[in-house]
Order: C-alpha cells, then structure tokens, then sequence
C-alpha cells in the first residue's frame, strides 16, 4: 500500500481538550468577591450616593469656671459624594459559518462548539476587563466623575482630583479628609510630590507607610489592609521577608491570588496585571478593602441576552447576536484609609 493511500486514509489523532493561552490571574475582583463587595441588588437611583462624617467636634469643647458665659457654636460635618452609573457591554456574535457548520453538529465534526465556547470564554474574560477598570487600564490620569469608563483606584487616590463630585486641594486644605493617604505621614497634607518620590519597596518603608500615615486611622486591624504590586516588587519584598512572612492559605480557584503577610496581619497581593507596562510596575496600592465597592445594578449585572437572529431585520445580517450587560462603578467611601505610590521600585 502507498504512503499516498495512508494519507488519504487516515486522520490525525486530534487531542479535543482547549488551551487556554490567555489566562490572567485577577486577585483585586476576586477579594473583593469574596468579601461581598461586588454588589449587584441595588435597584433605579439617579446617582450612587452616601452620606459621609468629614471632621470631628472636638474643638467645641469648652472648659469654663463658676459664672463664665457658655459659649455656642456648631460645625458642619456631613457631605455627600455622589457617583453616576457607568455603562458597558460586551457583544457575543456567531456568524452563518459558525451555524451551519459547528452549531449543533455531531461529534465527529464539531471539535468545540463555538457558541457555548464564547458565552464561557467572555464570562471569564470580563474578569480581566474587572481587572483593567480597577487599575485605570494602566493610565496615570483617574477616569474622571463624569467620563463614560468605570472609575478605579487612580481615580480615588490621584492627588487634587475631584472626585465623587467633591472637589480636593491640598495647597488649601480643601477637603483633605477625602484625599487618599499621605506618604510622608500622619495628618501631612498629601501633594503630588510626595506620591510620586521615588521610593524603595522595603519592609521598613511599608510599616511607615502603615503606621506613620492616616491609614493607621481608618483601619480595625492590619489584616484590612490589601498591597497590591507587580509580580517583581511582589519578589523584591518576598526576598527580604523570606524569614518573616507567612503564606496565607486558600482555596485553589481559576483566579488564584499569590499573597504573604508581614507581622501577621497585612498581606501582600501580586498582580500579574500592573507586570504589563513599565509604567504600572512602579505602582503599589496600599487599599484598605473594607471601603471599596464594585456596585451594579440588579438589572445589568453582567446579564446575558439570548442570542437573536439579525435577518429579520431591515438590512440585517445572517449572524446571531447576544449582549452581556453591565450598568454600575467602582468606588470608594473612604480614599483617605488607602495609599498609591506611583514611583516604587
């Protein structure tokens, strides 16, 4: 028999499990999954809003002898940030190829089923765009209040922004309770200087960055606290901590995180994501979790659409077409209890 009849004869030997070339670990959606901070119940609301105590009145206080006037005096304390939905979608498309070819076809044809494929791949995948919002998809400059782009960290700690719709200058000590921390210390007014010094990433210099600023006031206990680095700090702090840090435990989950915790308390998070540009690998975020929020709303909370043919439409197309929905922001209610340096190596 030819080497031409064995050709023709026989098929490759064909391995049916998928390869995924493009897996990202995303700690930050997950954590902030697992503490509930992904909230998707809320319903209608014109803007997202909470009330905030901005100071304390402490300096009413007054300490008088016998016959002394009392005095009178009150201080205005409460403000009201306010967020606006954000809005995106993410477009599932088969085409008449996909149709008549692999959709429904039998098991000798159909090596993976397309549709079912993609409606699992972008579910997945949207936790990588999660990813991307929360690190201002590696921009310097924070999504502005009233832009269309999801809000993120940047956008909460970036010095002398507004944000929330309050307005923050630290050359006045103009609402310096919603500034995000200062390096340089407890109660310093934070300028753009301070965060982008370059600084080491040592373990001395996060347990100031911890203890010595207005992080230290806004957090229960060290284990609030969340700092999210590049895979490279992540190893830097890993070498010097070798006999210090403790591996914390977890479950073995697709979007895994690779953490440590130093004094026991403050775990150190790697984030494959800020590896991806020079830019982000000097970033560290010092976030204390308990004060951020993916909020979404109950009627687009990454919500799929059925797939719906588009040739009944005037001038439609031969092809399917579904939608995953997504209405909502991320944000935070407190920026003055979490820290960005923009300049760390």
């Amino acid at each position: 028999m030819s080497t031409s009849d064995v050709t023709k004869a026989t098929r490759e030997l064909f391995d049916r499990t998928l390869v995924d070339q493009v897996h990202m670990r995303t700690p930050v959606v997950e954590a902030l999954m697992r503490n509930g901070q992904v909230t998707k119940s809320f319903k209608g609301g014109k803007y997202i809003e909470k009330l905030i105590d901005t100071d304390t009145i402490e300096s009413l206080v007054q300490e008088y002898t016998n016959n002394s006037a009392l005095t009178d005096a009150k201080k205005t304390t409460l403000e009201k940030p306010r967020f606006t939905w954000k809005y995106a979608q993410l477009p599932l498309r088969y085409d008449l190829d996909e149709y008549i070819q692999n959709a429904d076809a039998g098991t000798e044809e159909q090596l993976l089923d397309l549709p079912s494929h993609l409606v699992s791949k972008a579910h997945k995948d949207l936790r990588l765009w999660q990813c991307a919002k929360i690190f201002n998809s590696g921009s310097t400059t924070g999504v502005a209040d009233g832009a269309t782009a999801f809000q993120s960290l940047v956008s909460a700690l970036d010095v002398d922004v507004t944000y929330g719709t309050i307005t923050r200058t630290a050359s006045s000590n103009t609402a310096d309770y919603w500034q995000g921390a200062d390096p340089a210390g407890l109660w310093s007014g934070i300028t753009a200087g301070t965060q982008a010094t370059a600084t080491n990433f040592t373990v001395s210099n996060v347990r100031k960055w911890v203890h010595e600023s207005d992080i230290a006031h806004h957090m229960d206990g060290e284990d609030d606290l969340m700092v999210l680095c590049c895979p490279t700090l992540f190893n830097k702090m890993r070498a010097e901590m070798e006999s210090k840090l403790i591996y914390k435990a977890g479950l073995k989950q697709s979007q895994g995180i690779n953490s440590m915790l130093l004094d026991g308390g403050i775990e150190f998070v790697s984030v494959p994501y800020l590896q991806t540009t020079s830019t982000m690998k000097t970033w560290v975020f010092i976030i204390n979790l308990r004060h951020w929020e993916w909020r979404m709303s109950s009627k687009r909370n990454f919500s799929q659409t059925g797939f719906v043919w588009q040739g009944d439409r005037s001038n439609g197309y031969d092809m399917w077409l579904a939608r995953i929905m997504m209405c909502g922001n991320f944000f935070c209610w407190k920026p003055n209890s979490s820290m960005w340096l923009s300049n760390v190596s």
